[in-house]
């Protein structure tokens, strides 16, 4: 078995230490030496930038496994990478948590210890997760529109501390107004009034933002999105609709709106920006979200203990 890890050089916890001792790590415990090491580097793109992966067509030649080692962000470079280049239904996606965040810990039992997770690759027990692209940028996990991405283009620290001061000192925010369009799971076209949104995501994972149960039904493989909406409401409603959103529980609340979706057209009337697991999208008039295919991901065994959707 060849495998390829892919560091994140300006991930929070990265050092050239962690990664030599991961390396070290992962030719023990995957019983081979047949290991490359890539690293994700900054590109010009259009009229911002992405990460994409350093000379990822010659690394990923006759590789069995692509192992992303880091967050959220660092899986989803490494996944579109995969959709970009053909690879997905023959590549097997691991993942060694080493983020801030990481959705797909919770939602899928994943391990964050190095040692557990590369064990997790090496059972090779896998499940497919939907991919999402929005306006031809591919995207792994979960995406919205809204007061979090306008959170994560003020953010001043990625601590749990900085994001609740950061929430606190943005409470004034103005509701989005928004047209919104979708296919929804039987095949059939919605249009929605315009209305103002404090949030609108989409969902692939059980949790958001890592501790956010926000879609508890959530498949990850049923070619559909579990979409959430937030209509805007009375600000000092603003603590009960964030714990609505929290665990799930949108029936608590007139406010919110839930349904599955195979395509999503967001129409903002005013500037309204996206994100893709944690990163922003420069401003756009509109976002048309799909789904574009499948990722095999490597997690536990359901021997190993239960783990959810």
């Amino acid at each position: 078995m060849k495998y390829l890890l892919v560091f994140n050089p300006k991930a929070k916890r990265y050092s050239r230490r962690a990664e030599a001792v991961i390396v070290e790590q992962a030719a023990q415990i995957l019983h081979t030496r047949a290991i490359q090491v890539t690293h994700t580097v900054p590109r010009r793109h259009g009229q911002g930038w992405r990460y994409d992966i350093e000379d990822f067509a010659d690394h990923s030649r006759d590789v069995d496994c692509v192992v992303a080692v880091g967050g959220d962000g660092t899986v989803n470079i490494v996944a579109a990478a995969l959709m970009r280049h053909g690879l997905h239904s023959r590549i097997p996606l691991g993942v060694v948590p080493y983020g801030t965040g990481n959705n797909l810990v919770r939602s899928f039992g994943l391990k964050r210890p190095s040692e557990k997770a590369l064990h997790t690759i090496r059972q090779g027990h896998t499940v497919h997760l939907d991919v999402g692209v929005i306006n031809q940028q591919y995207y792994f996990v979960n995406c919205s529109f809204g007061v979090f991405a306008y959170l994560l283009a003020r953010r001043v620290t990625t601590s749990q501390f900085g994001w609740t001061y950061d929430a606190l000192r943005h409470l004034g925010f103005t509701p989005w107004q928004t047209r919104i369009r979708y296919t929804n799971a039987a095949g059939y076209r919605v249009e929605l009034p315009t209305q103002h949104y404090i949030l609108g995501a989409l969902l692939n994972t059980s949790y958001y933002g890592s501790i956010l149960h926000m879609a508890p039904d959530a498949v990850s493989d049923d070619g559909l999105f579990d979409v959430k909406l937030l209509r805007a409401a009375p600000p000092l409603t603003y603590p009960f609709l964030f714990s609505v959103i929290l665990t799930g529980q949108y029936e608590l609340s007139r406010y919110t709106m839930t349904f599955r979706a195979s395509q999503l057209e967001v129409i903002p009337e005013v500037p309204c920006s996206f994100e893709i697991d944690g990163d922003p999208l420069p401003l756009q008039q509109d976002y048309r979200v799909t789904i574009a295919g499948q990722i095999r991901l490597l997690v536990p065994s359901p021997a190993e203990g239960p783990w959810r959707f």
